[in-house]
């Protein structure tokens, strides 16, 4: 089945900030993470063995529930803590 699109839709897609030899590398700058489509997506591309998914964050940031199990069942996804 081919979707047809108008001018104002466009097919959803996601790519991580940097490509660093085969790691997407994406940043995110908050003090408190929720679990997002753009990671939930992701991850998911990294699950499946395009390449591993690191995620960088601020020391302080606090991540939801959803999120911390999320991470826990995806081993190809890390998170770098990092200074600002």
């Amino acid at each position: 089945m081919r979707i047809q699109y108008t001018k104002w839709q466009t097919q959803r897609r996601s790519l991580p900030d940097k490509i660093f030899l085969s790691t997407g590398i994406l940043v995110k700058a908050c003090s408190r993470l929720n679990l997002t489509w753009q990671i939930r997506n992701l991850a998911e591309a990294a699950e499946r063995g395009e390449f591993y998914f690191q995620l960088n964050v601020p020391k302080g940031c606090r991540f939801s529930p959803e999120l911390r199990q999320f991470l826990k069942e995806h081993k190809n996804t890390k998170v770098k803590r990092v200074d600002r």
